[in-house]
Formats: structure tokens, sequence, C-alpha cells
């Protein structure tokens, strides 16, 4: 007969094997098939990571180096970031560690933005670009930099 420690442990093994995961992520996953079990899982998560098959760092680094390729700005990032329960400090140093430069990443999305927007009216063009930028979570002093050039 099989303990619930090991259907669990074949569980985080199985989601494990298939793509990378947070911690946090892979808790709320494994308390929706099994929620009178929550010492069991934490047991299950502490020995994954102590043999390296979950590992926040690493998956913080990817999930960053995934995001940074979309056109979005630090704060939507965070918020990415949070959803799936990682610490700031382990984005700020994989956003330190990157290639990532907010200004850049906002005039390539204003680029892409002009040319599908349809507006004469030159303050309204502005002001439906900072709302899209601001919606793509680059921060005020980006976009009005970026904007200014």
């Amino acid at each position: 007969m099989e303990s619930t420690y090991d259907k669990i442990w074949k569980s985080a093994l199985n989601t494990v094997q298939r793509r990378m995961i947070s911690r946090h992520d892979l808790l709320r996953k494994l308390l929706g098939k099994f929620p009178n079990d929550e010492g069991d899982i934490l047991k299950t998560l502490d020995e994954m990571e102590r043999v390296m098959l979950l590992d926040d760092k690493r998956y913080t680094e990817l999930l960053i180096n995934h995001l940074i390729q979309r056109p979005i700005g630090r704060l939507k990032i965070r918020l990415e970031t949070r959803k799936r329960g990682l610490d700031n400090d382990l984005v700020d140093s994989a956003l330190m560690n990157s290639e990532y430069n907010e200004k850049e990443s906002c005039q390539k999305a204003m680029d892409v933005k002009l040319e599908t927007l349809k507006e004469d009216d030159p303050r309204k063009k502005k002001q439906k670009l900072m709302n899209f930028l601001r919606n793509r979570g680059f921060a005020d002093t980006i976009i009005y930099s970026v904007l200014r050039r």
C-alpha cells in the first residue's frame, strides 16, 4: 500500500519533470490535490529543494530571462513574479544580472504601438501611448524620457 507521502512525492516529481515551477506554485498545486496533507507536502517540498529538484533561484532567473524578451516594464515583471510567489530579492538579483534595459524595452513597445495607432490629434495620441506603456508596466519617468526623444 502506497503512503500519502509517496503519492505526494510522485505527483510533485511528475510536475517538476514536465516543467520548472516555483515552490509556491507547486505548493498550491499539491494542496489542491491533497488538501488535508499540508505537513507531508511541506516535507516533500523541503526534500525536493534538498536534492535540487526544486530551485526558486534558478526558476527566477529563467523566468526573468523569458519575460525580458517581451517589451514590458519592471512593474509588470514584478507583478508576474509576485503571482508565482517569488522573493523580491531573487527577482532584483536576477534583473541586475540580466541584459534588461527598461528604456530600450519601452522604446520598442512604443515603436510597435506607433505603427498601429490611428489617431490624428497629437494630445490624444500621446495620451493613448502613455496609457499603453503604463499598462505594459513602465514607470512614468521612463515613459516621459522615451516620449521626449
